[in-house]
């Protein structure tokens, strides 16, 4: 029952993969011009906290995978594979504002 499950996914996938595609990409550079408005340009990022190197690391390796041409951009576990990077990316950025707001770093700006 579980692999039919799958397989009934990964065919749906298939048929609408590009709206798939198309979301992850607007939320992934979405994400990659928040980190670097708020860190970057604010110059915060000079304080020695890493979280958001990681950030766009993660979301780094999303966008490398939705611009390289391979025929598993229709397979759902491909998908999968991107969409967890894309999670990882979420996770640092919101813990690098959420360490920003607690330690008062705007406060100095």
């Amino acid at each position: 029952m579980g692999v039919s499950l799958y397989f009934k996914q990964d065919k749906a996938f298939a048929e609408d993969h590009v709206l798939f595609w198309s979301n992850l990409s607007r939320l992934n550079v979405l994400f990659v011009l928040l980190n670097i408005t708020i860190f970057f340009l604010t110059g915060l990022i000079t304080q020695g906290y890493y979280y958001t190197y990681y950030s766009l690391s993660a979301l780094g390796v999303v966008g490398l995978g939705m611009v390289m041409p391979t025929i598993l951009v229709k397979k759902l576990w491909y998908y999968l594979c991107f969409l967890f990077f894309e999670a990882i990316g979420i996770y640092f950025c919101v813990s690098s504002i959420v360490y920003w707001v607690r330690h008062g770093a705007l406060q100095g700006s």
